[in-house]
């Protein structure tokens, strides 16, 4: 059988046809030497060295991964600039090492497609899980004593990166640990880890008492950026005028959605090795989807955790066994004394939320919403149970917290992140995290806490059109496939 009759080049080919190009950006695979990029313009086949570098094997036409600079599309005018355009022209940081790691997973698929940007999928203005800067890049902002206060940085940090280092802001001693493939690591602060503590954000000579981290899932940092111009977010923009904000980002690893990477960036490690590959995927073992987002295997997401991994709130509990720690709507929550997801699991108590907090902070503009109706209400659930937590109702006040938003991500799904739901979104969660921190200073902390604001995963905006039909592209092709989530192709 010679190479363009195996089924792997067949689906590239059909993939990459010029027929194609409205529909589909990229695919990237596991070959039998390493890995490939491939688009209609181009192919780039490389693999990993040894000692951890890439090494390009071979390079055709102007390949979807030639450009992996992370200065690009910075501001929303330069973003715009380059929202339509393809992988490679488009720049895809980090995407070598990003391509390396996701192929480790176990459940990975054989192929991974990267939808073009003229073509909305999911019914979604904006979207993201592609290589792209725009949907991989994160903001990241911290403040507060441990925090070297630096204003705005042209800066990067990655999503594997966000563990270590909030674990050496609690002060967990490094050790001696392995990676997330199990290979032995020194300077470790967590059992398992990938990733590397930013120093240069770090005060050595200060720790917080405190570490609270506020995820504002899916936003765009250039649309954070701009509400704070505006004069739209003034918790945000108080932490920017007295900590540090990374302005080339948090970069997120493949794929760039969900629940890859805050599980990465609650125990850095890597999707592909942190036994959370996505919100969803297909188990050959088991001849089953696994669906992270239905609610009933969301709320327990911990259990996929591969062997060995450790989350931040384990790490510190091997460090200081009495620390209470506290998280709300967070998947990566293993070991924590308060979980909501926990507590849903268990059917345990949570704070009922009155309907003078639940109509708190929202735009009645956008209620009419389905999206911003649902996570609004979902926020104002995790904002009443951070106030129930800071107020000491469920243990002492926690060494470490971690609370999570979701509004910002369904109005940049619903409208695109630069819409007017998503400014919206913008100022409500800014609300509602100021509301959370105005508790940490009536409890006498907020001087000794260090605040932490980070996504998960960037937002691209999509051109509307009409839904496309990849499965049944691949069956009138004699593709024998499994289509998981649009985009991931298990061949039979």
């Amino acid at each position: 059988m010679t190479l363009a009759d195996t089924p792997i080049s067949r689906l590239e080919s059909l993939l990459t046809d010029s027929s194609m190009t409205r529909y589909v950006d990229t695919v990237v695979m596991q070959t039998g030497d390493g890995f490939r990029a491939a688009s209609a313009t181009g192919a780039v086949d490389f693999c990993e060295a040894p000692d951890g570098s890439i090494e390009i094997l071979a390079e055709s036409g102007d390949h979807p991964l030639r450009n992996q600079a992370l200065d690009q599309g910075i501001g929303t005018e330069a973003e715009v600039a380059v929202e339509g355009v393809s992988l490679g022209e488009l720049a895809t940081p980090l995407a070598y090492e990003s391509v390396v790691q996701y192929f480790d997973a176990e459940h990975a698929p054989d192929a991974a497609v990267m939808w073009s940007p003229q073509q909305m999928f999911h019914d979604c203005v904006g979207n993201h899980g592609s290589l792209g800067g725009i949907q991989a890049r994160a903001p990241f902002i911290a403040a507060g004593p441990g925090i070297r206060p630096r204003g705005i940085v042209t800066e990067h940090l990655r999503t594997v990166d966000v563990a270590p280092t909030i674990a050496a802001l609690l002060g967990i001693p490094a050790g001696d640990g392995v990676d997330g493939r199990g290979r032995a690591r020194s300077g470790v602060r967590l059992a398992m880890q990938d990733g590397d503590e930013i120093t240069e954000l770090l005060d050595p000579d200060e720790r917080p008492d405190h570490v609270v981290v506020f995820l504002w899932d899916g936003v765009n940092p250039n649309a954070l950026h701009d509400a704070v111009d505006r004069g739209e977010a003034p918790g945000i923009a108080s932490l920017i005028e007295r900590g540090t904000s990374y302005r080339h980002g948090c970069i997120s690893a493949l794929p760039t959605a969900t629940l890859a990477n805050h599980t990465t960036q609650c125990t850095g490690v890597f999707p592909g090795r942190s036994g959370v590959l996505h919100n969803t995927w297909f188990d050959r073992d088991r001849d089953v989807h696994v669906d992270l987002l239905d609610y009933h295997q969301m709320i327990r997401a911990r259990e996929h955790l591969a062997p060995g991994v450790e989350t931040i709130h384990e790490a510190l509990k091997r460090h200081e066994p009495e620390a209470f720690t506290a998280t709300t709507y967070e998947y990566g929550d293993r070991g924590a004394d308060y979980s909501t997801y926990a507590q849903m699991t268990t059917n345990g108590p949570i704070p009922t939320l009155s309907d003078a907090d639940r109509r708190l902070h929202r735009t009645e503009d956008f209620m009419g919403v389905k999206e911003f109706r649902n996570a609004s209400i979902y926020d104002a659930h995790s904002r009443n149970e951070a106030l129930h937590v800071w107020r000491g109702e469920f243990g002492a006040l926690p060494r470490y917290s971690w609370f999570t938003f979701n509004l910002t991500d369904a109005c940049g799904h619903a409208g695109g992140p630069h819409s007017e739901i998503l400014h919206a979104a913008i100022r409500d969660t800014d609300a509602r995290m100021r509301d959370v921190l105005a508790e940490i200073e009536a409890a006498g902390k907020l001087d000794r806490t260090a605040v932490i604001v980070l996504a998960d995963h960037g937002m691209q905006r999509f051109a509307i059109a009409e839904p496309f039909d990849l499965a049944g592209a691949l069956r009138d092709a004699g593709i024998d496939a499994i289509l998981n989530d649009d985009q991931y192709v298990y061949l039979r």
